[in-house]
């Protein structure tokens, strides 16, 4: 048996001499089956990287995935700028583990020249989201400041990253085959599609149903809310056609959460009602979120700042345990460690930052959200706090986003 250099020996070569070539699968509206745009989708040359499964293996064994996706993008956005497709956008691919790596400079360029010239969907498949959330969410921010449109692809392949699902704040979702297929278990099937449908109706988000392979998955993906589609049934992955009847359905663009970087408090106390509370007080108000995230059997995203508080160890146990069940768990403290035990990450914060005199816990699923969040006026550990509770959901969400900016990159 060969090892696996010598197995992926002529990868170097594909990224050297760009050796990828585009293909492009349209993606249509459900309303006249005309696209309103096409996918690129890579191809390695002819041999063991030919195929994209082949060529993206090889890709992560190097330790080079970001390197090809950014040369898949290139290629692509080159390709469609040549072509004569007025009107119609490129659904490109992006990891989010690429998102959160610097692009090549001429590649910028080029990005910034498709944008004023085509319509540009950034496609970021829902795997490893919450990975490095800081860094993909400022490049879903600067994707935005380019006019670029966000959607978030695969939904429903692993029902995890839902509760990411309103931080990305997607203008498109699609529904991976699975869901539109009845590939999945019916209650994961039922789970995804109430998230999904609960956000592009709160957002004024499009649904896309991928996988659309017969007449009978055209009919599921209607009933399940899409509005766009893309399979076999509307044209397998090739050269861009030379003559296209394009769609009247125009995409959808969200509005672009806040990223101000506030606190929680600043962001909370302006709606929900604020009293004085004493740290036992608070306590019994963050006890009531966090049972909620114990309770939920949906996946989440729980964020716990304690200020200049520390974690205990019961603190610590009861968050692990929350962990282990799917829901991310992010613990901010100025006495808090990057790595506090198990799979909790933590954020330590410096001395000056304003969260060290407040407290708050966050709890976000995918189609809610609730926190409490508490404010000391003064330096001294004894005095009591200001304190509020909110089930706003989009209040919470932009409440989390304030400490999601202050994740490590």
């Amino acid at each position: 048996m060969g090892s696996p250099f010598s197995a992926d020996a002529g990868f170097d070569a594909v990224l050297a001499g760009r050796l990828v070539e585009p293909v492009f699968q349209p993606v249509v509206a459900l309303s006249d089956e005309r696209p309103v745009g096409f996918e690129a989708l890579a191809r390695g040359p002819e041999g063991r990287f030919h195929e994209a499964p082949a060529l993206f293996a090889a890709a992560a064994r190097a330790g080079r995935s970001a390197e090809l996706d950014w040369l898949c993008a290139d290629v692509a956005g080159r390709r469609y700028r040549e072509a004569d497709v007025p009107g119609l956008a490129l659904f490109v691919n992006l990891n989010p583990d690429t998102l959160g790596t610097d692009p090549p400079d001429e590649l910028v360029e080029a990005y910034m020249e498709l944008t004023q010239e085509r319509e540009v969907v950034v496609e970021i498949t829902e795997q490893s989201v919450m990975r490095e959330p800081a860094r993909l969410l400022n490049a879903v921010i600067d994707a935005r400041s380019r006019s670029a449109r966000i959607a978030l692809d695969d939904i429903g392949a692993d029902p995890s990253s839902l509760a990411a699902m309103p931080l990305i704040n997607p203008d498109i979702i699609k529904l991976d085959r699975s869901v539109i297929q009845s590939r999945s278990r019916p209650w994961a099937v039922s789970q995804v599609v109430n998230a999904v449908l609960d956000e592009a109706q709160r957002r004024g988000a499009q649904i896309l149903a991928e996988g659309i392979e017969r007449r009978e998955d055209l009919d599921v993906a209607r009933a399940l809310g899409a509005t766009l589609g893309q399979g076999w049934l509307f044209g397998r992955p090739g050269p861009l056609p030379e003559r296209i009847a394009r769609s009247d359905q125009p995409l959808a663009r969200v509005r672009p959460r806040g990223h101000v970087r506030a606190t929680p408090f600043e962001v909370l106390a302006g709606d929900a009602q604020v009293h004085p509370c004493t740290s036992e007080m608070y306590a019994t108000m963050a006890g009531n979120i966090e049972m909620q995230a114990a309770q939920t059997t949906n996946p989440g995203i729980l964020a716990v700042n304690l200020g200049d508080g520390e974690l205990g160890d019961d603190a610590r146990i009861g968050y692990n345990q929350l962990a282990s069940r799917g829901i991310d768990v992010f613990i901010l403290g100025s006495r808090v460690t990057p790595q506090p035990g198990g799979r909790i990450r933590g954020v330590p914060l410096s001395a000056n930052d304003p969260l060290v005199r407040e407290r708050t816990v966050l709890f976000v699923g995918s189609r809610y959200g609730s926190g409490a969040f508490a404010h000391r006026g003064s330096t001294d550990p004894l005095d009591g706090y200001r304190a509020g509770v909110c089930y706003d959901a989009d209040k919470v969400i932009e409440a989390m986003l304030t400490l999601v900016n202050r994740l490590p990159n």
